[in-house]
């Protein structure tokens, strides 16, 4: 049995029971980080066991916006740098079942850095560059779209109820439609 919601449960009840009467009120950043830490570990208790499927799903997003830029680069046969490596390595990983959280997680940050670089490269003529920038930002909305479903319990939403379930980005809809 896995008792990792109670052992989150039972920290944010022993910082809240026993920690916080201890904090000195007037010590205004201890007075506000430490309701930050508890919700934090509450919110954590909701969302530990979804981490490997939003993990699996950002890397597909990121798989989506590599493999856009890619083809626009294609377009002008302008060079990838090692972008093609990369998405070819990030597919495999999203590809297999076997791959764990950390290394999904590790995929998506490598894919987003070679993205970010080649849409960077000064090298590329001003009109290319400003094109992967433009579909860099688009094919981002469905992930950012995500992020604010996925955060959304800290209540930083105006109206929570525009915002997609993550249970509709995580079953496989389309993040396009976000």
């Amino acid at each position: 049995m896995d008792h990792t919601r109670n052992t989150l449960g039972a920290l944010r009840k022993s910082l809240l029971d026993s920690v916080a009467p201890a904090v000195d009120p007037a010590d205004p950043l201890a007075s506000e980080q430490l309701p930050l830490v508890a919700d934090y570990l509450e919110f954590l208790g909701t969302r530990i066991y979804r981490i490997h499927e939003r993990s699996r799903f950002e890397l597909a997003e990121y798989l989506r916006m590599a493999e856009g830029v890619l083809t626009h680069l294609s377009a002008t046969a302008t060079p990838t740098g090692d972008l093609a490596k990369r998405l070819d390595v990030a597919r495999a990983a999203h590809g297999a079942a076997s791959t764990g959280t950390t290394e999904l997680i590790e995929q998506g940050a490598a894919l987003a850095a070679a993205v970010s670089t080649v849409a960077q490269d000064e090298t590329l003529p001003d009109e290319v560059r400003q094109t992967l920038g433009r579909w860099v930002v688009e094919s981002s909305r469905g992930l950012l779209a995500f992020q604010r479903s996925w955060y959304a319990p800290f209540g930083f939403e105006s109206d929570r109820d525009r915002l997609r379930s993550i249970d509709d980005f995580l079953a496989g809809r389309s993040c396009a439609d976000a």
